[in-house]
């Protein structure tokens, strides 16, 4: 038991960075110790935690000049919609440079994407055949746990997204 006041003493904003740091850790690993082989990482991936409600989903962003800048604009908070019953998305405190990303026109769930012509970022969590017209969507990351839980979070949610350790 901690001793009286430890916890107590403890700021929101600080137990909040000790949850998602734990977090991060723990979604680095399987109940044998031994690392995950959730999605391949690129030396230059980073790791981000999205917070939202009680509920933390881990995502893995792809080493991409467009993932990069999205990095940068790190920490935001994104109010995000569910407009068609397959996606979480808003928009961006600024938009994103769009260099070399191959065009998706075919959205994959657990994937995160950034649409140009909206300047919003979408978070799929299923498919429903439906392609995406030009100029597409440029993929930015992955999201490795808490998808389930993002999906059921309501038609609105506000998502507080920050890099992870």
């Amino acid at each position: 038991m901690a001793a009286p006041g430890v916890l107590g003493g403890m700021h929101t904003a600080a137990l909040r960075t000790a949850v998602i740091a734990l977090t991060l850790v723990l979604a680095g690993c399987t109940t044998d110790g031994a690392p995950a082989d959730v999605t391949p990482r690129a030396a230059g991936a980073a790791r981000v935690a999205l917070e939202f409600g009680d509920a933390i989903a881990i995502a893995t962003l792809t080493d991409t000049p467009e993932a990069r800048q999205f990095a940068a604009m790190l920490p935001t908070t994104v109010d995000l919609r569910d407009v068609w019953g397959q996606a979480k998305s808003g928009r961006l405190p600024r938009t994103i440079t769009v260099e070399d990303g191959r065009p998706i026109h075919d959205p994959v769930p657990g994937e995160i994407y950034f649409w140009p012509s909206t300047e919003v970022i979408a978070i799929y969590y299923d498919d429903l055949g439906q392609r995406v017209p030009d100029p597409g969507l440029v993929h930015l990351g992955t999201v490795n746990t808490g998808l389930a839980d993002l999906a059921e979070a309501g038609s609105t949610v506000t998502v507080r997204i920050e890099i992870g350790a």
